[in-house]
């Protein structure tokens, strides 16, 4: 078995969604060709306030070959309804009703319905014929145990006995998801991979029994997007040469256009939308696809045009609404959608829209323009209804300073920092230099271990610097007297990429907003209050708030608790270190928003640091590219993203996934 990751796809698929005539279809897929039929899936969890309904009926096919994405919120039930499609859920889950059959291994065998199935039959299936890919690879795999272990007990589960069979497939299959000298790397451990080598990793281990269906969950989140787009083209290439199914859950729209051909849209635990990638992405009908694929960045866009968020959160799938459950959050809502739920009906070939309101395309922005689209008769009273905002506080574009204009706030010259061992030499910064000014955000962009970590960590006195100088407010900071480093503490603020890891479980966000006052000394416990519930207001939460824990929140809510946290000194400087990075696409444009509309009225400068370039041009005004500890390229945000002159910039761009559909068929073609 040999799979070239670079190999060229240059012959579409064959269309998995088209089905012989007169035969029994679900969204355009015959029922007699699909390898799985999911029907009437439920999926309830055991909780204190009663039961949590998290999958309510849900229905799909896939066929050999195919990849069926599940796009959706957190929290719609995307990673919950994989998940018990083996049953693996977690304890206080259970499939509560429907079936999940799946076609025997050859022709002529019996079909089994895996709801039904018992664990030791369930066994035989993981890893065998369904296999994981996990969304962080490090929590899934030992770290104690060496890549080739992995491998190795994933086929002796499944009764591969012979040793020397074990490990000649496993360095068959590392060579396969593309890690270079695969019999060395054997008898690494997962912590010397990187993160998209260790994703690599996990995609081997879950086709180490050759299974017939892959789910992917969210297998290139926080990846930079050269890393993400090798890792698409393997899953890519596995379903075009050994005929692997997917169902893939993501959050990515871009990844959606580019890799799947049928798309599901999960809200409330049930299916809103279902049908082509190509005619859900260009002409969504459902008011929440539309919100979705509005709220997506896209390096395509205006210049300064506002992210369009989702207002609102979630149901509360404890105590499900009766009607719509995208009700309360939609602009198009009427008594009906409170009240009676609508049923999924027919729209089109292979199409099915669950939604009393929509009787069309509903509108999208347009690239470059910025006008908005509509199919449907009512377009024009779609879009006012969606529209929201139209453009940021300040134009972006009219913000950036000329050199000698203004002062900078932050300088760094020639910034060297080189980490030493017994073994080994690291030059992780190279004579780096940048400028902050008053009210701007640098955008910082580049692959793993392109030095951009190291530099904010430098930055802020993690790490000493070998080499150069940091000038903070025309003073030099490199080596920070004990004054300086009270100062910059309270100057210089981060808000960090997994605000549940930065929060403190066991204090309140009171106690965890306060905590910056009270160790800098700042402010009496009656002011510490009063500043607490002003920040949580101006980030958009309760005051009331300040008396829970981080457990009680959303992702977006704790984001918004650690941004709270770092503007409770007052600062002057933030430092946003992938602070969207694993966020759904609608809370991410909440938390970019946010951003710049703080950044508008307080007058902050910020260094954003992410992967995805659409999100870095979105929030910034200059973005600076580093690789290999070096900066490569720096300019005006909108110039550098249209016109960039670095070829590693083009290449980093080139590999950013585009959410329209055309892209997709352009790409295939």
């Amino acid at each position: 078995m040999t799979i070239s990751l670079d190999k060229p796809i240059d012959e579409p698929l064959d269309d998995p969604l088209a089905a012989p005539a007169g035969s029994a279809t679900l969204h355009g897929l015959s029922s007699s060709d699909a390898l799985l039929r999911v029907r009437g899936l439920h999926v309830t969890f055991t909780s204190e306030r009663g039961p949590v309904h998290a999958v309510r009926g849900v229905d799909f096919d896939l066929a050999r070959g195919e990849t069926l994405a599940i796009v959706g919120e957190s929290g719609s039930g995307k990673s919950t309804t994989a998940l018990a499609l083996t049953k693996m859920l977690p304890g206080a889950g259970a499939v509560t009703g429907g079936s999940v059959l799946l076609d025997g291994p050859a022709p002529g065998d019996p079909v089994l319905d895996l709801a039904s199935a018992g664990e030791d039959e369930l066994r035989r299936i993981r890893g065998a014929r369904i296999g994981m890919i996990f969304q962080d690879p490090m929590t899934s795999l030992n770290p104690l145990l060496t890549v080739g272990r992995h491998l190795d007990e994933a086929m002796r589960a499944h009764g591969v006995a012979d040793k020397r069979k074990r490990a000649a497939r496993a360095v068959e299959l590392l060579d396969l998801v593309g890690i270079a000298d695969p019999a060395k790397r054997m008898r690494d451990h997962p912590h010397q991979f990187s993160g998209g080598m260790r994703q690599r990793v996990m995609i081997a281990l879950a086709l180490a029994n050759e299974p017939d269906i892959l789910l992917a969950d969210e297998p290139t989140t926080a990846l930079d997007p050269t890393v993400q787009a090798q890792i698409l083209t393997l899953l890519e290439n596995l379903s075009r040469e050994l005929g692997t199914a997917t169902v893939l859950i993501t959050h990515n729209m871009g990844v959606v256009a580019r890799s799947a051909a049928r798309v599901m849209v999960l809200y409330g635990g049930r299916v809103v939308e279902h049908g082509r990638t190509e005619d859900v992405l260009a002409a969504p009908q459902h008011p929440y696809t539309a919100g979705l694929l509005r709220a997506v960045p896209r390096l395509d866009a205006p210049y300064g045009q506002r992210l369009h968020g989702i207002p609102g959160s979630p149901p509360d799938l404890a105590s499900p609404p009766e009607g719509c459950a995208f009700a309360d959050r939609c602009t198009l809502a009427t008594d009906q959608c409170r009240t009676e739920q609508p049923p999924l009906r027919a729209v089109g070939s292979g199409r099915t829209v669950a939604c009393w309101v929509s009787d069309g395309p509903l509108p999208l922005p347009l690239a470059a323009s910025g006008a908005v689209v509509s199919g449907g008769a009512s377009g024009t009273e779609v879009a006012e209804a969606l529209d929201g905002k139209q453009a940021f506080a300040a134009a972006r574009a009219a913000d950036v300073h000329e050199a000698g204009d203004v002062e900078p706030v932050l300088s760094v010259e020639g910034l060297g920092k080189v980490f030493k061992s017994r073994r080994n030499r690291v030059v992780a910064l190279d004579d780096v230099s940048l400028q902050l000014f008053p009210g701007e955000t640098l955008g910082v962009v580049g692959e793993s271990g392109s030095g951009k970590s190291t530099l904010v960590r430098t930055l802020v006195g993690v790490h000493p610097p070998t080499a150069g100088r940091i000038v903070f407010g025309g003073r030099d900071v490199t080596r920070p007297s004990r004054a300086d480093v009270r100062t910059l503490r309270r100057s210089v603020q981060m808000v960090f990429q997994d605000p549940y890891a930065s929060l403190n479980p066991r204090m309140t966000v009171g106690a965890i907003i306060a905590d910056p006052l009270v160790s800098q000394g700042l402010g009496t416990p009656g002011e510490h209050r009063r500043r607490v519930g002003e920040l949580l207001e101006r980030v958009g939460l309760d005051p009331a708030a300040a008396d829970r824990y981080p457990r009680d929140f959303s992702g977006g809510q704790r984001q918004r608790i650690g941004i709270a946290r770092a503007l409770a000194p007052e600062p002057s400087v933030l430092i946003c270190d992938e602070p969207v990075s694993a966020l759904d696409v609608s809370v991410q444009a909440q938390v970019v928003n946010l951003l710049a509309d703080l950044q508008a009225d307080l007058g902050l400068s910020m260094i954003f640091i992410a992967h995805d370039l659409a999100v870095v041009r979105q929030i910034s005004h200059r973005i600076t590219v580093m690789r290999g500890g070096r900066v490569v390229e720096t300019g005006p945000a909108e110039q550098l993203c249209a016109d960039p002159q670095h070829p590693y910039t083009q290449a980093l761009l080139a590999a950013v996934p585009s959410p329209v559909p055309a892209a997709r068929t352009a790409a295939a073609a």
